[in-house]
């Protein structure tokens, strides 16, 4: 809750003379939920600012849902059953859903406005606006309430949380210093977050050997924990009951980025360079560290020859002559990244340039100052 919704609350309830409850839906796993307990902190430090007398916080134990007409009836009967008579309703919801700011008003169920529905158990429904910050009079009002010719200012979802991710400032106009605080404690700049560096790429691409100069050159300069998570590492100590199928490969790869997870949402640093050869499992590691951290993709497109060239162990030579099954280039398709973060071919390459350019890709996006 910033500064916008702190004051249409406190206006909305003098007009409906109501005492007023402050009820976010904090339900599910807290353990699984990284945000839980900034949210609870900053309503414990906004719950300060509303009349002491008047207003009381209520942790809702029911997890957010999709928006839309049901879930906005379910709210109602439970806000009744809270004792309210008045619900706030709409607002900035998440991309998902059918209900956006005052939208979830006008949606039906059983042919009939969800307004009217949520009227007969008791509860009126008060509109969301859009809200705008008005220079000239310091306030945030309604934009159709907004005085002709006055500046107005706004500060989008997404920008705001750009901001908070790279560091800048929050304009005062935007929030209280004590609910940026609590959002800071919770989610810092990228500089002070956990990520996963993931290497992808055939057998001999190189991915271990940059793996392991990128962790000594993050070792030195010190700041985070930093955790290497090589191929074969994790076969020999987190996978060696596992086989080269597709079906294990999935596993043994969804391992690394899980333990990888835990590492980057503790605010550590992941290195991982498993061969990794299907998009869809690296679709679902992203998204799993994309949670709690940031996740860069690296992409070793060294070409195939080169990899062969390499190969003192002659596993190519070895599945070419069908002596190893499903091996990743020859007898198993490698899919190649769609949109890798970074992509290096190292044929020709210095392991020191290109360490280089992974540490100016971790600065440019925000991770290393």
């Amino acid at each position: 809750m910033h500064r916008a919704q702190f004051e249409f609350c406190l206006k909305s309830a003098i007009e409906n003379e109501a005492n007023l409850l402050l009820h976010p839906q904090v339900g599910g796993d807290i353990t699984d939920a990284p945000g839980y307990f900034g949210l609870v902190r900053s309503f414990l430090a906004i719950r300060e600012r509303f009349p002491a007398a008047s207003t009381q916080l209520s942790l809702l134990p029911a997890p957010p849902r999709e928006a839309s007409a049901l879930a906005l009836l379910l709210r109602a009967i439970v806000a009744r059953n809270y004792g309210c008579s008045v619900l706030i309703a709409g607002g900035e919801h998440l991309s998902d859903g059918s209900c956006r700011r005052g939208e979830d008003l006008t949606q039906t169920h059983a042919d009939l406005p969800v307004k009217d529905l949520a009227g007969k158990i008791g509860v009126k429904l008060i509109p969301y606006p859009r809200m705008v910050y008005v220079e000239d009079r310091a306030e945030h009002l309604p934009e159709s309430d907004a005085p002709e010719g006055a500046r107005l200012l706004t500060l989008s979802g997404e920008e705001f949380r750009r901001r908070m991710r790279i560091g800048l400032k929050i304009p005062d106009w935007y929030s209280f210093p004590e609910v940026l605080a609590e959002l800071h404690r919770q989610s810092p700049p990228r500089e002070r977050q956990g990520f996963t560096v993931f290497f992808t790429g055939l057998s001999g691409a190189g991915k271990s050997t940059l793996a392991r100069a990128l962790a000594a050159r993050l070792m030195e300069m010190g700041g985070r924990s930093v955790t290497l998570l090589d191929g074969d590492i994790v076969r020999r100590h987190l996978s060696s009951e596992l086989g080269f199928s597709k079906a294990h490969r999935d596993i043994n790869v969804r391992r690394i980025g899980f333990v990888a997870s835990e590492i980057t949402k503790n605010r550590g640093i992941a290195i991982c360079a498993p061969i990794a050869p299907y998009r869809q499992t690296r679709r679902d590691v992203r998204a799993m560290i994309e949670a709690v951290g940031g996740f860069i993709e690296i992409h070793v497109a060294t070409p195939i020859e080169t990899c062969e060239s390499r190969d003192r162990k002659g596993l190519y030579a070895k599945a070419r002559a069908g002596l190893i099954p499903e091996f990743t280039g020859v007898s198993d398709p490698y899919e190649v990244p769609e949109k890798s973060e970074l992509s290096i071919d190292t044929t020709g390459l210095g392991i020191d340039e290109a360490v280089q350019q992974i540490l100016l890709k971790l600065e440019l996006e925000g991770y290393l100052r």
